[in-house]
């Protein structure tokens, strides 16, 4: 008798406590507030996000020489972060590049990834898909010298017209790229 006791009471518990309603936590996660306002990553993000298309391309090799380079190209940023630049080179366009040393093994170039954004230094860099949160390696991309690499850091402007400006550099601190973008 006592055995068939103990199990009820057992059997009573468990329903009992399967039967209680879970609550809401009682304290908030302690967590900090997000930098709203001006000069924030978010402000910066909602400024940039969209699709933009180019007005123009001008490419320079370490040594100084410049270009024109024919090209139309899309630019998109998303709510997230994820950035695609995708230019469509002419065949002069690609013989402009080749006069730089820059050989294209197609007319089309992409780059595509997660992007950061540092306002204090206008600065957009392509964060690697398998290090997490680490940025590419900036020097892999001087090795291959190519102005349109991942792992170059791009510079950004805004100016009163709407009109975006992306610049990579050199090693050297010079210009490497620079491409101009309008809101589609």
């Amino acid at each position: 008798m006592a055995r068939w006791v103990s199990r009820a009471i057992a059997g009573s518990v468990c329903i009992m406590l399967g039967a209680c309603a879970a609550a809401p936590r009682e304290r908030p996660l302690p967590t900090s507030r997000v930098a709203t306002g001006e000069n924030t990553v978010e402000a910066a993000r909602k400024q940039l996000e969209g699709r933009w298309a180019l007005i123009s391309l001008d490419i320079a090799a370490e040594d100084g020489r410049r270009a024109t380079v024919q090209a139309a190209g899309d630019l998109t940023l998303d709510a997230f972060g994820n950035l695609e630049i995708v230019y469509r080179v002419s065949d002069a366009g690609l013989a402009a590049l080749e006069s730089l040393g820059i050989r294209s093994p197609n007319p089309t170039i992409t780059t595509t990834g997660r992007a950061a954004i540092d306002t204090q230094q206008s600065r957009i860099t392509y964060i690697a898909p398998d290090a997490g949160s680490r940025p590419f390696d900036p020097a892999l991309a001087a090795a291959r010298a190519n102005p349109f690499a991942l792992e170059r850091e791009r510079f950004y402007a805004l100016d009163d017209k709407g009109v975006l400006t992306l610049t990579t550099r050199h090693d050297n601190g010079r210009d490497a790229a620079t491409s101009r973008w309008r809101r589609v």
